[in-house]
């Protein structure tokens, strides 16, 4: 018996990065949409597999950010790439392995990162 949760969290924020010259290295905002997947298959006292507040967690921070600044500590370029794998750590380390968190930075555009 197993369960998947399944958690979507829009958020808002700003990013400038890529090469010299592109245009994604002048300071532009997205409306982002992170999604995380999480497969389990035990419950605890309550009956609950991981907490959904606890995955948008992660993700809440990130709204309304400037997001070079955001991840300048952690020595990360805010790349949907590098927010997705950011968040997958994030949430394994509290405990949960994702199966997959896909991050959308508007309309069509998503990645997402997974492991093995």
């Amino acid at each position: 018996m197993t369960w998947t949760l399944h958690v979507e969290e829009e958020f808002s924020s700003a990013h400038a990065n890529g090469p010299d010259g592109h245009k994604c290295n002048n300071m532009h905002g997205h409306d982002w949409l992170a999604t995380v997947e999480v497969t389990y298959n035990k419950l605890d006292e309550n009956g609950w597999g991981p907490d959904f507040g606890l995955i948008k967690s992660f993700i809440k921070p990130l709204d309304h950010q400037n997001l070079n600044d955001y991840f300048a500590p952690h020595g990360i370029k805010p790349s949907a790439e590098e927010i997705a794998r950011w968040l997958y750590h994030q949430i394994w380390g509290a405990g949960y392995k994702p199966d997959f968190v896909e991050v959308n930075e508007g309309g069509a555009n998503s990645v997402v990162y997974t492991e093995a």
